[in-house]
């Protein structure tokens, strides 16, 4: 009954989705858990929605032609859905999928579901028919994952055990040092990875070869680490409200000393962020806020110039739980 329901929304959706074109810096949305809007790079939203999924986890686009993978926990599954043509495919047997990661080289993703990580590409069948492959399999319980483009590698974190990179085969090749609960992995085209475990307060960047670079722990609860790749900074949610802004080797560029001295990492930038997503090409970071100003949920989107907050605008998008927008320089 579950994939009868999403089976009718998607051919709903064909039925009446006109004027997607090719990617340009949209950010998709899921909202409520059931459904998945996208927005256009000034913030407004496309008429056009996927409505009545079993509690969707992650929507992530692949910034290389706008194709969107869309994790639903409930079915199992993910999906492959092409806004451009229509097309959309399935992977089952993933157990509670919510976190994908896309390789815009080659279009595979990387999927984490409670219990492990799969790599799955697109392949043609003998009957020259289009399906979702799973080509790696790591076991991992409640993984995170981020692969990088630039050589097919993936850093994977476990909230149980070790923190590891494979390369595209899904052979190990390097271990980072253990940390309490890892939940969040960012990576750049380096292989350098920021790793955050909200339940104790740390933030360690290691290198591709595992190596402790830098480790922070005076940020509380960080989350949802994403890396901007083109100045190598990494942004970070703290305390689900203040956004906060590292270099490389873990200078905050968004500290604050206040009146009485004390000094505060970043910016308030909401009342409760579940994610957050970076687009370099304009600075912008996009923020899922679950309350916002209405507390019924909001998309905004901010922008540091090295002195202030700017607040570009805001969109009262109900009960936000992911957002994604795509960077690639195509390197």
């Amino acid at each position: 009954m579950i994939k009868q329901m999403f089976w009718v929304a998607m051919l709903l959706l064909l039925c009446v989705a006109t004027g997607y074109g090719q990617y340009n810096g949209e950010c998709w949305v899921v909202s409520k858990g059931d459904t998945v809007y996208k927005l256009y790079a000034d913030g407004n939203a496309d008429p056009q929605v996927i409505p009545n999924l079993p509690q969707a986890s992650a929507a992530e686009v692949n910034p290389a032609d706008g194709v969107v993978w869309i994790a639903v926990s409930a079915a199992n599954t993910v999906y492959r859905y092409n806004p451009n043509t229509g097309d959309f495919l399935a992977i089952p047997d993933i157990n509670r999928p919510n976190m994908v990661s896309i390789n815009p080289a080659d279009g595979s993703a990387w999927i984490a579901g409670y219990d492990g990580v799969k790599k799955v590409v697109e392949t043609q069948l003998d009957d020259g028919t289009r399906a979702l492959q799973a080509v790696v399999t790591i076991p991992a319980h409640e993984p995170a994952v981020a692969v990088n483009p630039k050589d097919g590698s993936a850093w994977i974190t476990n909230a149980r055990g070790p923190i590891e990179r494979y390369d595209a085969a899904g052979t190990k090749i390097a271990d980072a040092p253990t940390m309490g609960e890892p939940k969040g992995v960012t990576v750049d085209y380096e292989g350098n990875a920021w790793i955050a475990d909200s339940q104790h307060s740390v933030l360690m960047r290691v290198s591709p070869s595992g190596q402790k670079l830098v480790e922070i722990t005076d940020i509380p609860n960080p989350t949802s680490p994403r890396i901007n790749l083109v100045d190598g900074s990494v942004w970070v949610v703290s305390q689900q409200s203040m956004l906060v802004n590292l270099t490389a080797d873990g200078t905050k560029t968004t500290e604050v000393v206040e009146a009485d001295g004390t000094k505060v990492p970043g910016f308030l930038a909401g009342m409760a962020i579940v994610a957050i997503s970076v687009s370099p090409a304009d600075g912008g970071i996009w923020v899922a806020d679950l309350l916002g100003e209405t507390f019924q949920g909001e998309i905004s989107k901010w922008r540091w110039d090295g002195q202030t907050p700017t607040q570009l605008f805001k969109n009262p998008i109900p009960q936000p739980s992911s957002v994604s927008v795509g960077y690639w320089t195509g390197n």
